[in-house]
C-alpha cells in the first residue's frame, strides 16, 4: 500500500493516514492539484508554501486530521527544498503537533515523528560515532545526543504510537484514497494498527551497528521463535537486555500476528507470518535455523494448500534452495546426500512450478516466475591459451549452463580489434559483426549432459591451426543469432614465437623447444594518451634484430615509462600481443650531493615531560657517499638545533657539531608558566624535527601486568586471567579496587570461507564486567566464560579476542590500567605445517616436515601429531 507521489519525497512519507475526510465546503481535490501544478510544473516553491497553508488552516477549522497531517508533511517537505536544517525544524514542527492533536491523529504523528529522529540520525549518524552517554545528564538538544539516545528515543515513539490499541486496531482503512493511494493488496493492512506497526517493526529489525549493547544482549536462541503462529503467539521470549530492538520487533509480531488470528480471511495472517520467519531467520543464533526456516516456509505453504495467499512462502523456501544450490563445488560436494547441493535447483524448480499454475497473480507467483527465469538462464565463456602451438590441436575450456550443444566458429583475423571496437562488446551490432565472419573451420560439439542446471566445465579440441590471429566464436545455436541465442567469443593467437625479459634485456625464443630465434625483427609500439583525439594510440618506436642468442636490449632512450607492445616477426611467423609491457626505469643519480642527502635521527630520553624538566636529545647525522653510493655517518657537520613551544614559537637554541661518529647530543630546559602540549626539537641543517608532549601530570607509582596465560581453550570454557600491580618501588599494592571489563571481538583466520553465508557482522562487544581487590601479593583473578557471538556462523572458524580491561586503583586514589588478551575458537588448537617452498622441491626435503602446535594465542602446546601423506594422481 503506496501513498502518493507527492507524500513520498523526503523520510515523511504518509502511508498511514486513516482519518476519512467528512463533507466538506473546501474542496480539497482542486486545492491539492494547484499545489502540484505550482510545484511541478512552474517550481513556485513559496507560492505553493502559501496554497499549503491555506489548506491546513482550512482542515484545521473544520477539524479533518487527515487533511491537516497531509498539509502538515506538504509544508515540511517544500521547507525542506528552501531553508537550512529543515530536518530540525521538521521534527520541532511535528512535536508540536502532537501536543495540540487527539488520537488516532496523534499516534499517526507520534509515528512520524519517531521515523523523523531516525532519519536525521541516518542523515547525521557520522557526528554522534564517539560521543559518551552521560549518567543523570538530561540534553534538551537532540543534535547533542548519543546514537543510543536516538534509539531510546525512537523507540519510546514508536512504541507510543500504538498504545491506543483497541482504537486503532477499530480504525479501518476503506474509503480514504484521498489520503492513501489505493494498491492491490488492501487487504494486508486492513487497519490502523497494522500500518503504524510495520512501521515500527520496519525500523526495529534494523541491525543497528552502534547501539552499545550489554554483556547479555538479546539473542534469538530458541526454536520457538520458528513455531507455527498459534504457538508462537502463547511463547515466551526472557531477557534482562529489554532495550534490544530484535526483542521488540519480536513481541510485536507476536501481537500483531495475535490480532490477526481470528480473522476471517487469511491474508493479513499469512503475510505478517512469512515476514517474522525472514526475520527470526536472519539474526536467529541457532546452529539448525535454516532447517528450520524451510520446516516454517512449508509448512505455511502446505497449511493454505498451495493458494495465493501462502504462494510467498514457496517462493522463499524455492530461493533458498536455489540459493544453497549456487554453493555447490563438484570438487567438494561428492557424495549424493542431502547435503550435496548440486541438485536444489530441481527442487525450487518445482515448487515455483506449483506454485505459477496458480490462476490468480501474487507476489509469490511473480518472484517465482523471475526465479524460474534465473535458474533456467543459459550460460557459456571460452577460456582458451593466449598463444598456441602452430599446426598442434589445442584445447579450449568451455564453461557452460543448461546448454547441450555448441557450435563453433573459427575466424582468421587480419586486423587486431581496436580498443573502440572490444569495449562495445556489450552492444548487439558487435555480435552481428562477429557473425557475419567467414570462418575458416566450423564445427559442432555436444556438451555433457546435465539435469541439475548447475555450471559446469569441460575441455573441448580446436583442429590444428597455421600462424596468425584467430577470433573462436562459440553460440548455442546453429544461427549464430543474437536475441536470445548465447555467444561467446574470445581472440587467440597461433605462434611459435616466444619472449621474455628482464627490464631491458629481451629473448626471443622458439615456443615449442625453447631455442633462440637468431635475426627475428622486432618493432616497439609505444602506447599513449592523445589529448587532441581523446583516446590512446599507438606510434611506431625502434626496430631491433636479434642476435644468435635471440637477445636485444632496448636502446637508453627506450627506457622510459612507456606502455609497450611487441610486434616480433620471424620468417613467415609474427607474434603481435594485444598486451602492453610496461617497463619501469629507475635512472641513476650519476652525482650525489652528500650535503643535500644529509638525513638525520634525532632521539629524546623521553616522550613526555612536566614543565620545567629538562630535555635530554641526541642527534645522528648521516648522508650518502658519492663515490659508493652508500650510506655513511657525517662528522664534524656544524648544525644549530631549536627547541620550539606548543604554538611553534622559538624558545631556545643551541649549536652543536657532530662528533667522528656522526652524532651530536645536549639538553633543554623547559620553561614553566607556558600553554603546555606538542613541543619540538628541530635540526636546522636538515630541516628535520622530533616532537614530544609537555604535560601536568602526576608521575605513576605502580603500573599493572598480567601472568602470561597457558593452555588451550575452546568455546564457553571457563578462562581465568591473573593480573599483578606492582609498585615501580618493588612493594605489591594490596587491598586495591579493581573494575574490569571483557570485550569480545570476532575475526575470522580464513576470510574467504564467508562467500557461501556473505561476510558475517562481527561487531565488538562487552561479554562481563565486575569488581574486586588485590590481594596482599597484588594479584587480582578475573574469571569470564567464553561465550562465542552466535551471529557468526561455526563453519567459518572464527576466533573470538577477549580483550580484559582492568583499572587498579590503589589506597590513595590513584589509577592505572592494564589491557591483555586471550583468543579463543572452535577448535582449541591450530596446526603449522612448514614445508619447502616453490613449485617443486626434491623428493628429500620432505625427509623432516616441520609441525608446530599452537593454542589460539600462538603459544606451543604439547600434543600428539598423527601425519599422513597422499600421492595425487
Amino acid at each position: 500500500m503506496f501513498l502518493k507521489q507527492a507524500i513520498l519525497t523526503n523520510f515523511l512519507f504518509v502511508a498511514l493516514l486513516t482519518m476519512a475526510q467528512a463533507q466538506s465546503k473546501f474542496n480539497y481535490n482542486a486545492a491539492w492539484k494547484k499545489v502540484d501544478d505550482l510545484v511541478t510544473k512552474k517550481g513556485l516553491t513559496e507560492t505553493a508554501l502559501k496554497e499549503v497553508q491555506t489548506i491546513y488552516a482550512s482542515a484545521l477549522k473544520e477539524k479533518n486530521d487527515a487533511q491537516q497531517i497531509k498539509a502538515l508533511v506538504f509544508r515540511v517537505n517544500l521547507q525542506n527544498q528552501k531553508e537550512e536544517e529543515a530536518d530540525v525544524k521538521a521534527i520541532l514542527q511535528i512535536e508540536k503537533e502532537i501536543t495540540k492533536a487527539a488520537d488516532p491523529a496523534k499516534s499517526i504523528l507520534t509515528n512520524l515523528l519517531a521515523e523523523a529522529y531516525w532519519q536525521y540520525l541516518q542523515n547525521n549518524r557520522w557526528k554522534f560515532y564517539n560521543r559518551t552517554n552521560l549518567v543523570d545528564f538530561k540534553r534538551e538538544d537532540f543534535a547533542t545526543w548519543t546514537v543510543d539516545e536516538f534509539h531510546k528515543k525512537i523507540s519510546s515513539l514508536f512504541l507510543s504510537s500504538l498504545q491506543n490499541e483497541k482504537q486503532l486496531k477499530e480504525t479501518k482503512l476503506s474509503g480514504f484514497e484521498a489520503i492513501i493511494e489505493k494498491g492491490n493488496m488492501r487487504q494486508l493492512r486492513p487497519t490502523l494498527y497494522d500500518l503504524l506497526v510495520h512501521r515500527a517493526i520496519a525500523y526495529f529489525e534494523n541491525d543497528e551497528r552502534n547501539i552499545n549493547k550489554p554483556a547479555d544482549a538479546f539473542e534469538i536462541n530458541t526454536a520457538a521463535a520458528f513455531d507455527p503462529a498459534a504457538d508462537f503467539i502463547t511463547r515466551k521470549f526472557v531477557t534482562t537486555d529489554s532495550a534490544s530492538l530484535h526483542y521488540k520487533a519480536l513481541l510485536l509480531y507476536q501481537k500483531l500476528i495475535a490480532f490477526h488470528s481470528t480473522d476471517k480471511t487469511s491474508e493479513a495472517l499469512v503475510d505478517v507470518d512469512i515476514k517474522r520467519f525472514e526475520f527470526v531467520n536472519r539474526y536467529a543464533t541457532l546452529e539448525n535455523k535454516n532447517e528450520l526456516y524451510r520446516l516454517s516456509l512449508n509448512h505455511i505453504w502446505k497449511q493454505y494448500n498451495f493458494q495465493p495467499i501462502a504462494s510467498q512462502a514457496a517462493y522463499l523456501l524455492a530461493k533458498d534452495y536455489a540459493d544453497f544450490a549456487a554453493t555447490y563445488d563438484f570438487i567438494k560436494h561428492k557424495t549424493d546426500d542431502a547435503t550435496n547441493p548440486r541438485w536444489y535447483y530441481k527442487k525450487a524448480i518445482e515448487l515455483c512450478n506449483n506454485d505459477l499454475v496458480q490462476k490468480e497473480n501474487s507476489e509469490g507467483k511473480v518472484n517465482c516466475s523471475n526465479l524460474l527465469n534465473q535458474i533456467n538462464q543459459k550460460e557459456l565463456l571460452l577460456n582458451t591459451e593466449q598463444v598456441n602451438i602452430p599446426n598442434h590441436p589445442f584445447r579450449t575450456l568451455v564453461t557452460y549452463k543448461n546448454t547441450k550443444q555448441l557450435w563453433f566458429r573459427i575466424v582468421k583475423v587480419t586486423k587486431d580489434p581496436t580498443e573502440e571496437e572490444r569495449e562495445n562488446y556489450w552492444e548487439e551490432g558487435y555480435w552481428k559483426n562477429l557473425a557475419k565472419l567467414a570462418p575458416v573451420q566450423s564445427f559442432m560439439h555436444s556438451m555433457p549432459a546435465t539435469d541439475d542446471y548447475q555450471m559446469h566445465k569441460t575441455e573441448i579440441k580446436i583442429p590444428s591451426l597455421p600462424s596468425g590471429t584467430y577470433l573462436i566464436l562459440a553460440s548455442a545455436n546453429q544461427d549464430f543469432s543474437t536475441g536470445k541465442n548465447l555467444l561467446s567469443a574470445q581472440y587467440i593467437y597461433v605462434s611459435n614465437i616466444a619472449w621474455i625479459h628482464n627490464g631491458a634485456d629481451f629473448f626471443v625464443l622458439n615456443r615449442e623447444t625453447g631455442k633462440p630465434l637468431y635475426k627475428a625483427s622486432v618493432q616497439i609500439w609505444k602506447q599513449g594518451y592523445d589529448y587532441n583525439k581523446s583516446k590512446y594510440v599507438n606510434t611506431k618506436g625502434e626496430n631491433y634484430s636479434t642476435d644468435a642468442n635471440g637477445y636485444f636490449k632496448l636502446k637508453v632512450d627506450e627506457q622510459t615509462n612507456y606502455n609497450r607492445r611487441l610486434e616480433i616477426s620471424y620468417e613467415k611467423d609474427r607474434l603481435f600481443l594485444n598486451d602492453n609491457l610496461y617497463n619501469y626505469n629507475y635512472r641513476q643519480v650519476q652525482d650525489i650531493d652528500e650535503i643535500k642527502n644529509r638525513r638525520v635521527f634525532l632521539f629524546t630520553d623521553r616522550s613526555i615531560y612536566r614543565p620545567g624538566q629538562t630535555v635530554y636529545f641526541k642527534g645522528i647525522l648521516t648522508t650518502t657517499d658519492a663515490a659508493t653510493k652508500k650510506p655513511k655517518i657525517s662528522a664534524g657537520v656544524k648544525t644549530t638545533i631549536i627547541l620550539y613551544d606548543a604554538n611553534y614559537q622559538k624558545i631556545d637554541s643551541i649549536k652543536l657539531t657532530t662528533n667522528e661518529y656522526g652524532s651530536y647530543n645536549g639538553k633543554f630546559t623547559l620553561p614553566q608558566g607556558q600553554l603546555n602540549g606538542i613541543y619540538r626539537i628541530k635540526d636546522e641543517s636538515v630541516n628535520s624535527e622530533q616532537s614530544f608532549s609537555v604535560e601536568e601530570y602526576k608521575r605513576p607509582k605502580f603500573y599493572v601486568e598480567y601472568l602470561p596465560v597457558k593452555g588451550s581453550f575452546k568455546i564457553n570454557d571457563n578462562i581465568k586471567i591473573i593480573g599483578t600491580a606492582k609498585a615501580y618501588a618493588g612493594n605489591n599494592i594490596d587491598n586495591a579496587k579493581v573494575k574490569y571489563r571483557v570485550v569480545r571481538q570476532p575475526r575470522l583466520l580464513y576470510p574467504w570461507l564467508s562467500w557461501r553465508w556473505g561476510l558475517p557482522q562481527m561487531d565488538a562487544q562487552e561479554i562481563a564486567h565486575g569488581e574486586t581487590i588485590t590481594n596482599a601479593d597484588g594479584t587480582f583473578i578475573i574469571e569470564f566464560t567464553s561465550v562465542p557471538d552466535k551471529q557468526v556462523r561455526k563453519e567459518l572458524d572464527p576466533v573470538f579476542d577477549y580483550k580484559i580491561i582492568a583499572d587498579v586503583t590503589d589506597l590513595n586514589g590513584e589509577t592505572r590500567t592494564g589491557e591483555t588478551e586471550v583468543s579463543v575458537s572452535y577448535k582449541s588448537l591450530q596446526l603449522q605445517i612448514g614445508l619447502p617452498k616453490g613449485e617443486t622441491m626434491a623428493a628429500d626435503s620432505l625427509q623432516y616436515i616441520n609441525i608446530s602446535t599452537l593454542n589460539t594465542m600462538g603459544v606451543f602446546e604439547k600434543a600428539t601429531v598423527t601425519v599422513t601423506m597422499h600421492r595425487i594422481d
